[in-house]
């Protein structure tokens, strides 16, 4: 692994931990300001909202800085700023606009990584290398899952987050490497817009239809355990220990789609997560909330690597940063989707008939995923 790699990986990584560690339980600190459960998921879908526009516009941000490590690095110093009125708003609108305007800079972000990774591989190493990229927010859900819940107890809302600015600040320097200007130079040029088939098309809309089942089944199990007097901290955790089950699964999924058809990777997932919604219907045990954590995990982490190595292959290496900025805000639109039809559902309708609903879904969309053919 050369060294852009590495610090590519490593920044992702720092961004991930805070992303993903914060993610379980927002919808807890959202909660403890007195929202109720169908506003609950209309908070979830503005803030997806934010980062699906980060995504998309990334192409438009990346042509303000002629160095996208300043840009990195700037980023670092706004999401840093985000973070800190995060700690203190006391509002549900402050603490609503705070959290949209991080999760609009991560999605910058995110993108950005998927870009330049795209930028400065191999084609011999594009399946491994994106298998690695997605570890990052495996690894980052671990990490996460283990250290921001307990920061949050022990440091309070005002010091936790403080520190996580501080975090994402020194880690997004690594971006700087000159490596990084160089290869986006060579890459980024001027070029007609993006040729979609039909083929292309479906398959975004069934893979997302998973990613969307995925974001449903962590928010699903984020209050069903609230719901059974669970707390912060047994929550964060029983993300963590079904995405440290998971942890060495996207790495193979990447070498794998280099061998093998992506497709069946990717029925793997969408079978995952449909079972896992099965068993946030039919039980309430900590052991059941533990497998439907670990199967959700493998579409959440183990898919993107495979979705984003299947773009790489239908495009040009200079149409990648907009061919994967398609993908990942392709993917937000999915959790945006997905916390309307909770937010929709959830007024009416418990947990977890809810979580059959999207079992069935799930069944359907496997079914048509089976029946696509995706080269």
């Amino acid at each position: 692994m050369n060294r852009p790699i590495a610090a590519l990986l490593f920044s992702a990584t720092i961004d991930r931990i805070i992303l993903q560690g914060i993610y379980p339980v927002l919808p807890v600190m959202v909660a403890s300001r007195g929202v109720s459960a169908k506003n609950n998921g209309i908070f979830m879908a503005v803030v997806y909202v934010a980062i699906a526009l980060g995504s998309w516009l990334t192409p438009r941000i990346l042509q303000l800085y002629s160095s996208v490590g300043r840009l990195s690095v700037a980023l670092a110093v706004l999401t840093g700023l985000a973070l800190t009125a995060m700690a203190y708003s006391d509002s549900y609108p402050a603490f609503l606009l705070s959290t949209a305007a991080y999760w609009f800079l991560c999605g910058v972000q995110v993108n950005i990584y998927s870009v330049l990774m795209s930028f400065i591989s191999s084609p011999q190493h594009i399946g491994s290398n994106f298998g690695s990229l997605a570890n990052t927010t495996l690894a980052g859900a671990v990490l996460g899952g283990l250290a921001i819940g307990p920061a949050i107890t022990s440091l309070g809302s005002h010091g936790s987050f403080i520190l996580f600015a501080v975090a994402t600040f020194l880690a997004r320097l690594l971006m700087l490497l000159p490596q990084f200007d160089v290869a986006y130079a060579r890459h980024s040029e001027n070029l007609p817009p993006l040729k979609i088939s039909g083929t292309l098309w479906l398959f975004l809309v069934l893979f997302n239809a998973g990613i969307m089942l995925s974001f449903i089944g962590r928010f699903n199990l984020s209050l069903a355990m609230k719901d059974l007097h669970y707390n912060i901290d047994d929550i964060s955790r029983m993300f963590a220990w079904g995405a440290l089950a998971v942890l060495p699964l996207p790495y193979i999924f990447g070498l794998l789609s280099q061998r093998i058809g992506g497709k069946w990777l990717l029925v793997v997932s969408l079978a995952s997560v449909t079972l896992a919604m099965w068993l946030l219907y039919s039980s309430a045990s900590y052991a059941s909330f533990f497998w439907a954590g670990f199967l959700i995990c493998i579409m959440t982490y183990c898919s993107r690597g495979v979705a984003q190595k299947i773009i790489y292959d239908m495009f040009s290496v200079s149409e990648q940063k907009r061919a994967q900025s398609m993908l990942a805000s392709a993917n937000w639109v999915a959790a945006i989707l997905g916390f309307a039809l909770v937010s929709a559902l959830s007024s009416g309708l418990s947990l977890s008939v809810v979580s059959l609903a999207c079992c069935i879904l799930g069944a359907v969309v496997l079914v048509g995923l089976l029946l696509t053919r995706i080269r």
